[in-house]
């Protein structure tokens, strides 16, 4: 009776990520409810910043299925909110028992060089931002939602055919139709990727800091390119935006400063804020005679670019691009 009313007590008080209940053989846990438990870190190290405690997991690490406390055994269901963040593992064994992943579960894991996906976990979120020595993640067969078809070395969300996760060895099978939210962020290893014609969307913040990424080969049918897509990728430099292309989110490509130029299809219908800036732009080419047809937020580009970078426009369109609001700020418009 005593240990329930303590459990009670446990699981009624605000619960918040920086909280761990107990531990067992060196791994962290927080109660899910009476019979399940997620695999957390260690509090005090994340409450308090210090360095050397957030690399309290490190080698290989073997989550148990279950796990017994004061009598009572548990099954481990959940890898919760930054549970080996920023830690020095080189391999974790995932149980059949786990169905969640938590967002930035392995965040910043360096050391990280391959994963495996159970059948049992049906629910992830972005979880392996800045693992720069990710070369390999599989998803067991059977997996009822998530999938690595064709040996791809990424998660597939198997119903939307979106790839939620990538490393630096990924190659993009052409039955996806998204990359997701974050799904190769600060992927640093990545040089070039290769976006096959079946991708429609490209979700926000999919590249972000990719900072080795030098050449991505888009797709024809790509339409919407998110927020922060290609965000701080310094050194991509060759990207042909593709003419089916219709929306450019705000800072799309904020901080590339290794592009030079860029071509807007015609179809682009939206440039929205920061989207070019900054950058190293020196020629904007704008393919469409009719500059209203696109919808440009003020900012979307610097007005260093502005000032010194060339806008090539379509012959006869010059005092149209100079007379609109949309592009009358840059000072060298020239005809193609």
């Amino acid at each position: 009776m005593k240990r329930l009313l303590r459990f009670l007590i446990i699981i009624l008080l605000p619960q918040v990520a920086t909280a761990h209940q107990f531990e067992v053989d060196g791994i962290y846990y927080n109660f899910i409810d009476e019979n399940s438990l997620e695999v957390t870190f260690y509090s005090e190290a994340h409450t308090m910043g210090d360095y050397k405690e957030l690399q309290l997991y490190s080698g290989k690490v073997v989550i148990p299925p279950t796990v017994t406390y004061e009598g009572k055994t548990y099954k481990v269901t959940a890898i919760g909110y930054k549970a080996f963040a920023s830690c020095l593992i080189t391999s974790v064994t995932i149980p059949s028992t786990v169905t969640s992943i938590g967002k930035n579960a392995f965040c910043q894991c360096y050391k990280l060089k391959k994963i495996v996906i159970p059948s049992s976990v049906t629910s992830i979120e972005p979880a392996f931002s800045w693992c720069k020595d990710l070369t390999s993640i599989k998803v067991e067969k059977g997996n009822p939602v998530y999938d690595s078809r064709d040996n791809c070395n990424a998660i597939i969300e198997t119903a939307s055919n979106s790839l939620i996760a990538g490393c630096c060895k990924t190659k993009i099978p052409n039955t996806v139709t998204s990359i997701g939210n974050s799904a190769f962020s600060h992927c640093h290893n990545l040089s070039f990727i290769t976006i096959p014609n079946s991708v429609t969307e490209i979700g926000d913040n999919a590249f972000d800091f990719c900072e080795d990424l030098r050449t991505v080969n888009m797709s024809n049918s790509v339409t919407s390119i998110g927020a922060g897509a290609f965000e701080n990728c310094i050194n991509l430099k060759k990207l042909t935006l593709p003419s089916s292309l219709k929306t450019i989110k705000a800072v799309a490509f904020s901080y590339c400063y290794e592009m030079e130029k860029v071509t807007i299809p015609k179809s682009v219908t939206f440039i929205g804020k920061a989207a070019f800036s900054p950058s190293g732009l020196k020629y904007i080419e704008c393919v469409d005679d009719n500059p209203e047809s696109i919808e440009v937020a003020k900012d979307a580009f610097q007005w260093q670019v502005k000032a010194n970078s060339k806008l090539i426009v379509p012959v006869n369109a010059v005092e149209k691009y100079k007379s609109s609001n949309q592009w009358k700020d840059f000072k060298n418009i020239i005809e193609q």
